[in-house]
C-alpha cells in the first residue's frame, strides 16, 4: 500500500521601499460600498462579539472587540486576525486586553482556515473588513493583518495582492508559496516560537528581507507552534505603533518610546549579566529596528557591530548554519520514510527522539529534536486526517498510530479513531465513545464540530453521549497555551 504526504515550504524575497499608505480602504475594495451603517445596531464596546453577520453576505461571519473607550469622533486603528482553523474569536479573545491598552479594533473571521483556495480566504477577508468600514470608525491608513500558521499566509497574501495593508503580523508562518508582485509596500513583524517547526522557515525569510527595504523584525520565543502569548504578542502592538509614529500616521508618543526603549535596555541589561551574548545582541537589534528614526540610537548602533564582530557570535552564526542545514535534511529523510517503515520503526526512532530531550530541553540541539517532533506531530495529523476524509480507512489508522506515538497528549489523535471506529471499521460504538472521553480528558472541547461530524451521529441518542457533552461544557476554553 503507497501512502503519500507532500509538504513543501519555500520563501520568496519580497522587496520595494516601506511608505505612507494612501487610502487603505480604497486600495482593498473591489467594489464601492452601496450603503452606510447609520441603519445598523451599535456593537458594544469592552466585550468581545463573537458572532457579527455582515450587512453585504449573511454567510460571513467574524468577531469582533471594541475598546471600552471607542467612539466615532476619532478614527481608529483595526487588526484583521486569521486563524488556520476559522476560530475568529480566538485571537480576538486572547489579546483583547492588549487592544484596551493600545487603542486597537480587533476583528477575526470563521470563514478563512486552512485548507482553501486563496479565493475563498480572499472573499472572506474582503467580507468582514469591508463590514467593519461600514459599521465603525475606522482609520483608513492604520489597516493590519495578523495571522498564525497557515492565517499568516493569508494575513500576508491580502497586504501582498490586494494592498491598503500599513503592517503585516505573522506568526509560526511567513509569505504564501506563490504570490504576486508586491502591490504597495507594508511593514513586517514575525513571531516563531523556538520548538515551532516553521522556526528555522521562518528565520530564512527574515534574513531574506535583510537584503531588501521592507521594514521587518523576527521575534523568536519560548514556545511552540501556537498563537503567540500575550507577553509576547504585545511586541507586535508597540511596533505598529512605533511604525505609524514613524510614517505619520499617528502623533508621536514620547512616553510610548520611552518605555519600549527602557524596556529593550533592561532585557539587553538581563542577557548580559546571564553571558548570553547572541540574546543581548538581538535584543539591541530589535531596539534599533523598533525606533529607528524616532529616537537617538547611535551609540546602540556601535554596540550591535562590535557584539556582531565578536569571536563568540560568529561561532554561533556558523553553528546555526550548520543546525539548520542537519535539520532540513532530517526532515527530507522524514518524508521518503514516511510510508515505507511500519510502526515499530517509527516507535524506535520517536523514543530515541524522545530520550534526547528528558534532562535537556533547551540546547541548540534538543530544540532542534522537538522541533521535529512537532513536525512528525503535523504531518501525522495531516496523513491520519486526510486518509480519514477520503474512506482510505487502513492509510488513515496507520498514521493516526503514528500521530498516538509522537503526540500522546494530543487530543485529536483520539478524536480520530473514534471516527475511525465510527466508519472504518466494524462499528462500535461503546469504542468510540470510549476515545471521545479520552479526548475530552486531554483537553477536547470543541462541541459544535463534534455536533456537526456526521459520523458520530449514531451516538447523539445514548446517555453516555449526553454526558460527554456535559463534561466538555464544564471544561474552560484554554487561549493561551503557555499557560
Amino acid at each position: 500500500m503507497r501512502y503519500f504526504i507532500s509538504l513543501f515550504i519555500s520563501v520568496f524575497i519580497l522587496c520595494g521601499c516601506h511608505g505612507k499608505s494612501s487610502s487603505a480602504k480604497g486600495d482593498i475594495k473591489t467594489v464601492p460600498l452601496q450603503h452606510s451603517g447609520a441603519y445598523l445596531k451599535p456593537l458594544k464596546k469592552g466585550i468581545v462579539i463573537d458572532s457579527v453577520i455582515c450587512a453585504d453576505d449573511s454567510s460571513q461571519i467574524y468577531a469582533v472587540y471594541l475598546p471600552t473607550h471607542y467612539d466615532t469622533n476619532k478614527k481608529w486603528p483595526v487588526i484583521y486576525f486569521f486563524d488556520p482553523h476559522g476560530v475568529g474569536n480566538l485571537p480576538v479573545l486572547l489579546y483583547k486586553d492588549l487592544a484596551e491598552k493600545y487603542g486597537f479594533i480587533l476583528a477575526g473571521t470563521y470563514n478563512s482556515k486552512n485548507g482553501q483556495q486563496w479565493e475563498s480566504s480572499e472573499k472572506a477577508a474582503e467580507a468582514f473588513m469591508k463590514d467593519t468600514w461600514i459599521r465603525l470608525s475606522i482609520d483608513n491608513n492604520r489597516l493590519y493583518t495578523f495571522g498564525f500558521s497557515g492565517g499568516a499566509k493569508v494575513a500576508s497574501m491580502v497586504a501582498i495582492a490586494d494592498g491598503g495593508v500599513a503592517g503585516v503580523v505573522a506568526c509560526g508562518g511567513g509569505f504564501p508559496e506563490e504570490h504576486p508582485p508586491l502591490k504597495q509596500p507594508f511593514s513586517f513583524i514575525s513571531f516563531v516560537g523556538d520548538k515551532d517547526f516553521n522556526n528555522v522557515t521562518v528565520k530564512q525569510l527574515d534574513k531574506l528581507l535583510d537584503s531588501t527595504n521592507l521594514a521587518h523584525q523576527l521575534i523568536v520565543y519560548n514556545g511552540k507552534h501556537q498563537w503567540p502569548p500575550v507577553s509576547v504578542a504585545e511586541q507586535a502592538f508597540q511596533w505598529l505603533d512605533a511604525d505609524a509614529m514613524r510614517m505619520k500616521t499617528m502623533p508621536k508618543n514620547d512616553s510610548l518610546i520611552k518605555t519600549m526603549h527602557e524596556g529593550f535596555l533592561k532585557e539587553a541589561a538581563d542577557w548580559h549579566k546571564k553571558r548570553d551574548i547572541v540574546q543581548e545582541y538581538y535584543t539591541y537589534k530589535k531596539l534599533l529596528n523598533f525606533l529607528r528614526d524616532l529616537d537617538d540610537l547611535g551609540k546602540y548602533a556601535a554596540t550591535v557591530q562590535e557584539l556582531e564582530n565578536s569571536d563568540a557570535l560568529q561561532k554561533y552564526f556558523k553553528d546555526e548554519e550548520i543546525f539548520e542545514a542537519q535539520e532540513a535534511q532530517e526532515i527530507l529523510e522524514f518524508r521518503a520514510h514516511m510510508s515505507k517503515m511500519d510502526q515499530a520503526w517509527w516507535d524506535n526512532k520517536i523514543a530515541i527522539m524522545k530520550k534526547r530531550i528528558q534532562k535537556d530541553t533547551t540546547s541548540p540541539a534538543a530544540l532542534q529534536t522537538q522541533r521535529m517532533l512537532g513536525y512528525l506531530s503535523l504531518v501525522m495529523y495531516m496523513g491520519a486526517n486526510g486518509e480519514l476524509n477520503s474512506g482510505n480507512y487502513p492509510a488513515a489508522s496507520y498514521f493516526n498510530g503514528l500521530y498516538a506515538s509522537v503526540d500522546p497528549k494530543n487530543p485529536e489523535h483520539c478524536y480520530i479513531e473514534a471516527s475511525l471506529y465510527m466508519t472504518g471499521r466494524t462499528p462500535s460504538p461503546g469504542k468510540a465513545l470510549e476515545e471521545l472521553h479520552e479526548a475530552v480528558k486531554l483537553g477536547f472541547t470543541d462541541s459544535k464540530r463534534l455536533e456537526d461530524d456526521g459520523r458520530f451521529t449514531g451516538l447523539h441518542s445514548m446517555p453516555e453521549y449526553k454526558t460527554l457533552l456535559k463534561e466538555m461544557a464544564a471544561k474552560p476554553e484554554k487561549l493561551d497555551m503557555t499557560k
